[in-house]
């Protein structure tokens, strides 16, 4: 009864209802930002447009969000995790009127934060977490490394070491340095990403492009010579998917269906965009595949070492059929800007030895294409749809896709994109900036209960209400071992080992391979299953010695079953009972 009681709470709570730069260490406040008002006033103009109107006495469609229903919010989108009873107690006894503000700030930048109790005493232990006092900074790192990690390698295909090592080297970007106490700016951690090289227990970076460098090149004629690749000619590797992964990432420019021929609806981008950006990649090298087939249990994967080889492809041709049967050649060429695309003009960014600038010289090929991708007219935009997408459950676009920006895919908020696209870069591309201003406006506050006017689905890229968001399978455990106060979160390695085997059994099981954190398709009844088995009530539960966390509530509580049902809500869903929920459990309890 007790552990069902457990699984049952946590289950009600699987749904998250939840130019001149200024520095990015320009003082915080608990006021307002104007970015967020500019958020509050555009999204109002966009409710005006789709004839949403504002329920009686207020200024949005449906009601704001219980400071409950904020907090749980704000914690899982900027930390990963639910908080802990000893953190609402400490955001309820908050009675300021910028409590909200306060906390986004809280989660983003503080280092030694110590909860509070009902008395204003200071919380000498917080049930679930390793730390004290908390490092909410550190949390956040962990975080965005996580979903990063997974929107650049996606689930399969790379072992858990070489996972780690870009994991490892992400959290450092995220954390900040002396050189960016808030962490390294956006535009520079994507250009290492492309640019990297060395080896992969030394820089974590090469990860990314090692994974997705894809598959040797053999030609026919090679073929029936029975003969190796002309890698002067050629290259190695024939970098498709890392391709069409660094176009849709950190560009928002769907390429891959190019590679094959021009698509017939989105006509921006043809088919030598793509093998122009191809091109980049064709002097790239590695020693080795992130998921090698030869790796037996308990042996430690060798380090892999990603470099570049000038002597490969040197005259910067690479070749592609037409579906006419025509062969084609393209010089490197990055992808035209939005606006030229629009336009119809071709790229003014070409890589050869007639048009090469001369502050590129020296430079590697994919040196140079770091610096274009980040100088594209799309890149801070991108970013910023992604980050929407990650704190609404999709982007400013009709269709939901974050990473999908094209003549198909209207983006209904234009002016508000290109407002915070333009704030983010003026903010020397600072994550934790555009997230505060995005989670302290209205819109993110608003309720998850709609208004039944606007349920239809040609209103929800208006944002009418908070949508309801699937929690990742990393949030959810990390939930799962807050919520039961395991002590397996003592011991790095084996929280980590456990993690690891947890959610990739949940993503085999009901997950998606490509990164898709937003769509990630598991529901409660699939994960309740994993959750009632050996990994809640063994591994993530109570350690030898223990009686188990319910136990413990209730002989702490003794006859008192009020403050038995309210720990558990605090624990579990993150705000507490109801007189209604006490009554209808006692008839549980005594029945």
């Amino acid at each position: 009864m007790i552990r069902l009681t457990l699984v049952a709470l946590f289950g009600m709570g699987l749904i998250a209802t939840t130019g001149t730069t200024v520095p990015a260490q320009e003082p915080k406040g608990s006021a307002v930002s104007p970015q967020t008002q500019k958020i509050n006033e555009l999204i109002a103009k966009g409710w005006e447009s789709a004839s949403i109107k504002p329920v009686w006495g207020q200024t949005t469609p449906v009601a704001k969000a219980t400071n409950a229903e904020f907090m749980r919010r704000v914690f899982i989108d900027l930390i990963g995790r639910i908080p802990t009873p000893e953190e609402i107690i400490d955001f309820e006894a908050d009675r300021s009127s910028q409590k909200r503000i306060k906390l986004v700030q809280r989660l983003l930048y503080e280092t030694k934060y110590t909860p509070k109790d009902k008395a204003g005493r200071a919380v000498t232990a917080v049930a679930g977490l390793k730390d004290f006092p908390i490092d909410y900074n550190d949390a956040y790192a962990e975080n965005f490394s996580q979903l990063w990690t997974t929107w650049l390698l996606t689930r399969s295909n790379t072992l858990p070491l070489y996972r780690a090592q870009l994991q490892n080297w992400l959290v450092q970007q995220f954390a900040g340095s002396r050189k960016y106490p808030d962490g390294r700016p956006y535009n520079e951690v994507v250009s290492e990403l492309i640019s990297a090289t060395g080896k992969t227990n030394e820089n974590g970076a090469t990860v990314f492009v090692i994974r997705h460098l894809g598959d040797p090149i053999i030609t026919d004629a090679a073929r029936k010579m029975n003969e190796r690749e002309d890698l002067p000619k050629n290259g190695k590797f024939d970098a498709v998917p890392i391709t069409s992964r660094v176009t849709k990432l950190f560009l928002g420019i769907q390429s891959q269906c190019t590679q094959c021929h021009d698509h017939p609806f989105n006509q921006e981008y043809v088919q030598p965009d793509f093998w122009g950006v191809n091109a980049f990649f064709r002097q790239t090298n590695r020693s080795g595949t992130t998921n090698p087939g030869n790796i037996g249990n308990g042996v430690t994967p060798p380090p892999l070492t990603l470099s570049d080889q000038p002597t490969w492809n040197v005259n910067g041709l690479v070749s592609y059929e037409r579906r006419d049967g025509q062969v084609k050649k393209s010089f490197p060429i990055m992808l035209k800007n939005l606006k030229q695309a629009e336009d119809g003009e071709s790229s003014d960014k070409r890589l050869t030895t007639e048009t090469l600038p001369p502050e590129l010289d020296g430079k590697s090929r994919r040196q140079i294409l770091a610096l274009w991708v980040t100088q594209h007219d799309n890149f801070a935009r991108t970013f910023v749809n992604r980050m929407w997408g990650h704190l609404f459950g999709r982007g400013l676009n009709r269709e939901p896709a974050v990473d999908d920006f094209s003549m198909n895919n209207e983006v209904i908020h234009p002016e508000l994109l290109d407002y915070l696209a333009t704030e983010f870069k003026r903010y020397n591309y600072d994550p934790k900036r555009l997230l505060e201003w995005i989670c302290t406006s209205d819109v993110y506050q608003l309720s998850h209960v709609a208004n039944k006017a606007y349920t239809d689905a040609k209103f929800d890229p208006y944002f009418a209400r908070m949508p309801l968001k699937a929690l990742s399978p990393e949030v959810m455990f990390e939930s799962l071992v807050v919520t039961t106060r395991a002590e397996t979160r003592k011991n790095r390695e084996e929280y980590d080992r456990l993690k690891n085997t947890w959610t990739q059994r949940l993503t085999q099981n009901f997950g998606d391979d490509e990164g898709n954190e937003i769509n990630f398709n598991g529901t409660v009844v699939q994960a309740l299953l994993m959750m009632n088995g050996r990994e809640l009530n063994g591994e993530i539960g109570s350690g030898k010695g223990r009686n188990g966390v319910v136990a413990e509530i209730v002989k702490r509580n003794g006859a008192r079953p009020a403050a038995i049902y309210n720990e558990l809500f605090l624990m579990t869903v993150s705000r507490p009972v109801t007189r209604e929920e006490i009554s209808r459990l006692e008839e549980v309890r005594l029945g």
